[in-house]
């Protein structure tokens, strides 16, 4: 119970008022969406591969797709992941600090990655007019090239747009908004929501 409410206020301390944040929030629900939907393609593509292999049929164009599958997964679902404060980070020094500092050093890791999300952003989009004009195609399944690149500046946008938010947040709350959590927390709210589980008697 307690589990869960503490996850609620989590997600809630990750939002922002006002119509841009609910659209913000749309775009990162969606991309969530799109990417676990892709990650289920990606694991039946395995399942395929396993049964395939013992019928002796080919897996060869199944492959192909499930690696370009899961480079959509990575950046579709890279914002939500900041978004819930999933993405690793180096907290042997950060923890130690006072939380002003703390504060600071986000912001500053923040903005650090809205502008390299950006010139990855901008990359990609290079990248996708070169193979556009060209009319690149995969060796395979001759899936045109860009239509694979375009998840690379859709994901580094979204991204861009999760650190500026959290930006924001942590401006207005004067500490981190969406805090991280060590693997150890992670288990042990695990092991709580398992606790939490009403078990019928047999």
């Amino acid at each position: 119970m307690n589990t869960k409410s503490a996850e609620d206020k989590a997600s809630h301390s990750g939002q922002l008022n006002g119509k841009i944040g609910n659209v913000v929030d749309k775009f990162s629900d969606i991309s969530l969406k799109f990417s676990a939907l892709l990650l289920l393609v990606v694991i039946l593509t395995i399942w395929y591969q396993v049964f395939a292999r013992i019928a002796h049929i080919s897996t060869k164009g199944i492959v192909e797709l499930g690696n370009y599958l899961l480079v959509l997964v990575c950046y579709f679902g890279i914002a939500y992941g900041l978004r819930k404060g999933r993405h690793i980070r180096v907290d042997i020094i950060y923890g130690r600090m006072p939380e002003k500092i703390q504060t600071i050093f986000l912001i500053i890791g923040n903005l650090i990655c809205v502008v390299f999300s950006l010139i990855i952003a901008w990359e990609g989009i290079k990248l996708i007019r070169m193979f556009y004009e060209i009319a690149e195609v995969s060796l395979i399944l001759h899936i045109p090239m860009y239509v694979v690149y375009i998840a690379m500046p859709i994901g580094m946008i979204l991204f861009t747009i999760e650190a500026i938010r959290e930006i924001v947040l942590t401006v207005k709350k004067g500490k981190a908004a969406i805090p991280t959590r060590s693997l150890e927390q992670e288990v042990e709210q695990e092991v709580e929501a398992l606790g939490d589980l009403d078990i019928p008697n047999k």
